[in-house]
């Protein structure tokens, strides 16, 4: 399960998780599961999964799923 999809008209365009932390390696495999479920199923090669203040960039199944702190993904939509 996802927790938003983006589209842009009647295409989706992005996926994207949200959770506090991925620290607990339950909530990990879940949130990241969950992503590339919807990057599969809409056919996209990145994901993002917004936390409080985690950031890393994980390369699988041919996908890159970017991990960021709410603040920097909200200070990149401020600039957009």
């Amino acid at each position: 399960m996802h927790d938003f999809i983006i589209k842009d008209k009647m295409k989706i365009v992005a996926a994207i998780q949200v959770t506090l932390s991925l620290n607990d390696d339950k909530t990990r495999k879940r949130e990241i599961r969950g992503l590339l479920e919807a990057m599969n199923t809409y056919n996209l090669k990145e994901g993002l999964i917004i936390t409080e203040n985690e950031a890393e960039i994980i390369d699988m199944e041919d996908k890159k799923i970017v991990i960021k702190p709410v603040f920097e993904w909200l200070d990149e939509l401020k600039r957009d």
